[in-house]
């Protein structure tokens, strides 16, 4: 169990180290005035902040998720074990479907203030771009962040306590049905790829990952484009939200229905490189403290054995994965 928890955070971490700059331009899109457009997309969003504010602008934040990924990975780990047992056909596709909406609402007690001061320190540094934006008021007001605990402390002061919980709503109307859409649909890929007799491939287990992020991604962005937009509230001038309805009206009054599918290209790109990342760095630990086990291209038969090796790194990659979904 200690091998399953270190290999799943260092998977996640690898995730996040590979996939987050598509996560700040994402940020950054989500939250721009689509009528006076800084970025015209994911390729020229990275180009600007590289331009402005080097590589180390893409990168901003990082820490939040990074510290914060052994506690999510703890309660991950935990309440869809937990849940899924409770059922009697554990391994029925509502059983997953229903421990993964339980381990995302669970999980949003800690995602929720990360994913504030994340947000607050990715946007953190276009002050250094004329911009002008209608959702982030710029005034002369500007709040510096020196790290995730800084902003959190910085928020606290500013808004209270309810103020660094800011989108907890949001975060579980995306989490819940996100998790629940991904584990449901990853059990259905693999499932469909996998044989009785040849098992499923590393191949296979990377491409049922990289779709069932995809899929939840689609199925949950409109709802993580508000939470994004009210976690920023604030950070660069005063606020334009009284909550999450309030924000729902006023996108779409300002920007229709496109306006809430602003940077799905880059969350959709990074599906499959974080995946791929998450599992090669996953099975590159399982792999360097057992040395007589096979860590690549392992069979996972879905009937008997498997449990036993095969189906243990399934099921921990699985829960190594949906770090790098949200």
């Amino acid at each position: 169990m200690a091998l399953d928890f270190v290999a799943g955070c260092v998977g996640g971490c690898a995730g996040v180290l590979v996939g987050y700059p598509l996560d700040t331009v994402k940020v950054r899109l989500q939250t721009q005035d689509a009528s006076k457009p800084v970025y015209r997309g994911t390729f020229h969003c990275i180009t600007t902040i590289v331009q402005k504010e080097s590589v180390h602008g893409l990168y901003k934040g990082m820490s939040s998720p990074m510290c914060s990924l052994a506690f999510i990975n703890a309660i991950a780990f935990g309440v869809y074990g937990n849940v899924q047992r409770s059922f009697s056909d554990p391994n029925s596709l509502m059983s997953h479907m229903a421990a993964g909406a339980a381990a995302g609402t669970i999980q949003s007690i800690i995602s929720s203030p990360m994913e504030l001061t994340k947000t607050r320190l990715q946007l953190q540094g276009q002050e250094s771009i004329t911009i002008t934006p209608r959702f982030l008021h710029s005034t002369n007001t500007m709040y510096s962040y020196r790290s995730p605990l800084d902003c959190l402390l910085k928020t606290m002061q500013r808004e209270g306590f309810r103020g660094i919980y800011k989108g907890l709503p949001c975060t579980i109307l995306r989490d819940a049905p996100g998790f629940a859409s991904y584990f449901g649909s990853f059990e259905i890929l693999t499932r469909m790829l996998s044989e009785d007799d040849s098992g499923l491939s590393t191949t296979s287990l990377l491409a049922a990952g990289g779709l069932a992020g995809i899929f939840s991604w689609i199925v949950t962005y409109p709802v993580d484009v508000i939470k994004s937009r009210l976690q920023a509230d604030g950070a660069l001038g005063p606020p334009q939200y009284t909550g999450l309805w309030d924000c729902c009206s006023k996108s779409y009054n300002k920007e229709g229905l496109k306006g809430f599918t602003q940077g799905l290209n880059s969350t959709l790109i990074r599906a499959f490189p974080t995946n791929a990342a998450t599992f090669l760095a996953f099975s590159w630990v399982f792999n360097l403290f057992c040395q007589d086990r096979r860590a690549f291209d392992f069979p996972m038969d879905k009937h008997t054995k498997s449990i036993l090796w095969e189906k243990e790194i399934y099921r921990v990659n699985k829960i190594a994965c949906i770090d790098n979904f949200l």
